[in-house]
């Protein structure tokens, strides 16, 4: 008995297309983080969607939440594949206000920075598109 098998698909081609559809996958995202984010901020919402806000204490409180000078807004830029912004912006980010010397008391804005989901579903389904063809013979 013989048995003969024939695909359809070559994974030598897909390991050689990886990179490009990483590559192109991660500098989609991190445009559409730096619109996002401005997108968040001046919808005064989080990445997770819970309202952005100054502590009572804060000396800017009732105000607009992460927008100051603009300095920070306008720092957020993608360049290829990563995303840039102000030093301060991440610890806000992250909840580390001991980047800004002295810290500012209440302030407690977090969790601001990332995409759209309508974007992310949009960068996924492309991603997905492009593997499925690199895997095509």
């Amino acid at each position: 008995m013989k048995i003969e098998v024939k695909v359809n698909f070559d994974f030598g081609k897909l390991a050689n297309e990886i990179p490009k559809n990483i590559n192109k996958y991660l500098s989609g995202y991190a445009k559409d983080t730096a619109k996002g984010t401005k997108i968040n901020i001046d919808k005064g919402v989080g990445a997770d969607g819970k309202e952005l806000k100054l502590g009572e204490t804060s000396y800017r409180a009732g105000e607009q939440a992460l927008y100051n000078t603009g300095k920070m807004y306008n720092s957020l830029k993608s360049n290829k594949n990563s995303l840039s912004i102000k030093k301060y912006g991440y610890g806000h980010h992250k909840q580390d206000f001991t980047i800004v010397k002295p810290p500012v008391s209440g302030t407690n804005v977090r969790n601001f920075i990332g995409t759209t989901k309508e974007s992310k579903d949009k960068l996924d389904k492309e991603f997905m598109i492009n593997i499925k063809k690199s895997l095509k013979k």
